[in-house]
């Protein structure tokens, strides 16, 4: 799929896993840390984006309590963008 370039809030539903690493809150900050924890989230899930993509092809995202710090490149390929009613 190609997947417009969403902004913060934007809801993504996935048509095959994708793979990202945890994030964990900073105290004192509005930065999160990479965990090195690998997380899979499966075909079909819904995620939520945080923002736009970072220079470096990254982008943050919520998923099942988790942010998780993805490649955009796999949310825009294996990703279509759903209205807030869950329509594609």
């Amino acid at each position: 799929m190609d997947l417009a370039i969403p902004g913060r809030g934007a809801r993504v539903v996935l048509r095959k896993p994708v793979r990202g690493v945890k994030l964990q809150d900073q105290p004192g900050s509005s930065l999160r840390n990479p965990t090195g924890i690998v997380i899979e989230i499966p075909t079909d899930a819904i995620v939520e984006m945080e923002g736009l993509p970072a220079p470096s092809g990254l982008c943050n995202v919520l998923w099942n309590g988790e942010a998780i710090s993805i490649f955009y490149e796999d949310l825009r390929e294996n990703g279509q963008t759903i209205s807030s009613d869950g329509e594609v």
